[in-house]
């Protein structure tokens, strides 16, 4: 039963735990964008995504009001985008300041501890089961591997617009590139996505 109104929903509208676990996937492959190698060899995705999921549910403010009219549930996925950028930005800082100090860095682990008992029960309750889980981790790894399999510029490209939500602008800004010729980059790259994940199958 819920504790209070806030955590009540409509029989139409998805709990927070449900509303997380639907951007899962996409969450996996912006943390697998942004961290790179260094931290992943230090680190498990799971344990990245358990961190954002931790960081985003202990927010003051909570979560995103859910939108009826957006299923993409944009402004969630913008603010754990946000939390991503984050966590992964603070286990950068850690790990060069271990290595100033001539240690090395343990595997990053949530502590799920920091979670309210209910807060953690319900994102876990709602997790998939385990074929649904194997089918997911075996999409996933399809689109991994062909996306590394990606020219240098067509997964920076693929990194900002599609995992970090920026606009076609903000892209621009960052690659050094005209708005135009980020338009048609992003889209030579998703082509070239969609034929390395469709010559694996």
């Amino acid at each position: 039963m819920p504790t209070s109104s806030h955590d009540a929903c409509s029989a139409d509208e998805p709990s927070q735990g449900g509303r997380l676990v639907a951007l899962e996937n996409r969450l996996r492959l912006l943390l697998h964008h942004l961290a790179g190698r260094a931290i992943l060899a230090r680190t498990e995705i799971d344990d990245l995504i358990q961190e954002v999921y931790l960081r985003a549910v202990t927010r003051t403010e909570g979560l995103p009001a859910y939108s009826p009219g957006d299923p993409s549930d944009a402004e969630l996925y913008a603010l754990l985008a946000r939390i991503s950028r984050n966590t992964v930005i603070d286990i950068a800082r850690s790990i060069r300041a271990l290595k100033r100090d001539g240690r090395t860095m343990p595997l990053v682990r949530a502590d799920w501890s920091r979670v309210e008992g209910a807060a953690e029960s319900h994102i876990r309750s709602l997790k998939p089961g385990p074929a649904t889980q194997a089918a997911g981790a075996d999409e996933e790894g399809q689109l991994l591997a062909a996306f590394r399999r990606l020219g240098p510029d067509h997964r920076r490209v693929i990194g900002l617009r599609q995992f970090e939500g920026k606009s076609a602008a903000e892209s621009a800004q960052r690659m050094g590139r005209t708005e135009t010729a980020v338009h048609s980059l992003y889209r030579r790259a998703l082509e070239a996505w969609d034929r390395a994940t469709r010559d694996k199958e």
